[in-house]
């Protein structure tokens, strides 16, 4: 039994050996195949994650320091498929929540959301003048909010030739029946500085000329500014006090460029103020600024509010809300929720599988809010799935793999291209060596302004504005003729400045119409590289044009005169 017991250790030792060969053989008899070197490469890489945490990474498994869930396996999680796209499992996409929506047109049914605050009525200000020159040795208004009558003493003045005036009134009474006409003339001209019968009377009664004369106010209303110190002298006309009636005053708003034609006059606006939580009154839009301002791109939109009570003061801070319908009219609307903004630019992920959780990043132009969406400009387009919760996580995980994310993209910016970057123009000869031209005055500026020369930018700026006049006897593509026009604005807005910033500024819109009027013109002599700051602009970023690859930066000149890079070589 004992020797039986020593041999049966042998044969349990020669049965775990060939079950070990047997399992060799089964996993890892196709050694040599593709697909086991990818296993073995797979498990050579395996790194863990957290699905809410991307930014979490590990080579063990474990949980999230951040909030405890278990890591995922990323290898196995987020497949890559493209620069712009990947792929991630249906356990990672469920621990997320990511939801997606099918977007769809939808009429501007909605609210759009205003900012603006009180201002007088311009309309009921008036302002209160000096009716002759002197000195203002007493001014009896002191202080913004006080209240003016008609006929009231407003201070003092002393004027030398209002004493004059007063003397030669004196002087004539003493032979008004002999020369009535000059103490008529004299008595006259006291008249047209406003004084009264009775204050003649009463200078002519004491026979003395006054010499510190009382100003009597003629306007009426609160004084919303004072423009007047005593002890400084005036002339005939010179503003002293403004005031308004403030029984009406205006709620000025300002509306974007693209909630322009959501907007119109008789309009009801809902308004509210922090001031007075929970109330709200509602006015009619009673006049839209017809000119943008070209910095902020803003326009101006006014409503009447009723001011009996005096609770709305000037200066205080308002939000708007006006309703819009038009059932006219179809647009592509996309949630709030489904938008990643960094910059100027707007971001979505769309998921291109109808099986498969693959998602698509993409660059988004959108228009005004209206209610909890943005209108879509372009980017989408009907029937589109797009991810409407989850988007940062989505996003995070695109970053993990290096792929393009909403902080670091190369593909294509909806945002700030061109609508008809796809546009081609049958340009005749004639005009086509016209553009020619006036792109190797851009150049020009362009390196003035590398230089900071500020005269020499705006005299090729009127150069360049005279030689776009490209349409003669020829007729212009609508397209291109759009171009045209914004180029001639660009370059009056150019021509007008005195600050080299601004007109850095401007060359930022300049350089994206020639982007496009450059990709029209053929036969020209060398390349031309697009390139692009990143830090132009407040950090926003700008384009120009240039004929040469090495980065010469035109909106800081020497400051940072190697700032960007080459993203596009038009021909």
């Amino acid at each position: 039994m004992r020797s039986l017991g020593k041999y049966t250790k042998y044969v349990v030792y020669l049965a775990v050996l060939l079950l070990g060969m047997l399992l060799g053989y089964l996993f890892f008899g196709e050694s040599k195949s593709d697909k086991t070197s990818n296993i073995v490469e797979h498990l050579d890489q395996v790194s863990y994650t957290c699905s809410m945490h991307p930014s979490v990474i590990s080579s063990k498994k474990g949980t999230c320091p951040i909030c405890g869930m278990d890591l995922v396996e990323m290898s196995e999680d987020y497949i890559s498929d493209s620069d712009n796209r990947f792929e991630m499992s249906e356990r990672a996409v469920a621990l997320a929540n990511v939801q997606t929506s099918i977007i769809g047109l939808d009429s501007k049914n909605g609210q759009i959301s205003l900012s603006g605050e009180i201002t007088s009525n311009d309309k009921t200000n008036a302002t209160q003048t000096t009716l002759f020159d002197g000195r203002l040795d007493k001014l009896e208004v002191n202080y913004i909010g006080e209240y003016v009558r008609k006929g009231q003493v407003i201070g003092t003045i002393y004027s030398p030739d209002l004493y004059l005036a007063q003397d030669k009134l004196l002087t004539s009474a003493s032979y008004k029946d002999t020369h009535e006409k000059l103490y008529a003339a004299a008595r006259n001209t006291l008249g047209l500085w406003k004084l009264t019968d009775e204050q003649i009377d009463e200078l002519l009664k004491t026979g003395k000329p006054i010499k510190n004369f009382p100003l009597i106010a003629d306007v009426s209303g609160t004084v919303v500014e004072i423009l007047a110190s005593e002890g400084n002298y005036f002339k005939q006309g010179d503003p002293l006090f403004k005031v308004s009636k403030l029984s009406t005053v205006w709620g000025v708003f300002q509306a974007y460029e693209n909630q322009m034609p959501l907007l119109k006059i008789g309009q009801e606006i809902e308004i509210s103020s922090e001031a007075f939580k929970g109330e709200t009154i509602v006015a009619k839009v009673s006049f839209i600024e017809p000119i943008l301002d070209r910095g902020r791109r803003v326009v101006s939109v006014r409503a009447d509010i009723s001011n009996k009570e005096g609770k709305w003061r000037p200066g205080m801070f308002l939000e708007g809300k006006v309703n819009v319908d038009s059932n006219d009219e179809e647009l592509l609307m996309v949630p709030k929720s489904a938008v990643l903004w960094t910059g100027e630019r707007s971001v979505v992920y769309k998921k291109i599988s109808a099986i498969k959780p693959v998602f698509e990043l993409l660059r988004v132009q959108l228009g005004e809010v209206v209610g909890d969406s943005y209108i879509v400009l372009d980017g989408l387009k009907a029937g589109d799935e797009i991810v409407t919760n989850g988007a940062f996580v989505i996003d995070a995980a695109a970053q993990l793999q290096g792929k393009n994310s909403m902080m670091y993209s190369n593909v294509e910016d909806t945002t700030n291209k061109d609508v008809h970057s796809n546009h081609l123009v049958k340009l005749s000869k004639q005009q086509n060596d016209k553009l020619e031209d006036a792109l190797k005055l851009y150049f020009k500026l362009k390196d003035e302004l590398i230089n900071s020369n500020k005269e020499k930018s705006i005299e090729l700026a009127l150069e360049l504005k005279e030689a776009l006049n490209v349409a003669d006897e020829e007729a212009v593509d609508d397209v291109l003729d759009a171009h045209l026009k914004s180029v001639n604005a660009s370059l009056t807005v150019i021509a007008n400045q005195k600050s080299l910033e601004k007109i850095r500024l401007e060359f930022k819109k300049l350089s994206k119409d020639f982007i496009f009027i450059s990709s029209q013109i053929t036969g020209f002599e060398s390349p031309i590289y697009i390139q692009h700051c990143p830090m132009a602009d407040g950090n926003t970023g700008a384009d120009w044009l240039s004929l040469e690859k090495a980065i010469k930066n035109p909106y800081f000149g020497d400051k940072m005169l190697t700032c960007g890079s080459v993203v596009k070589v038009v021909k």
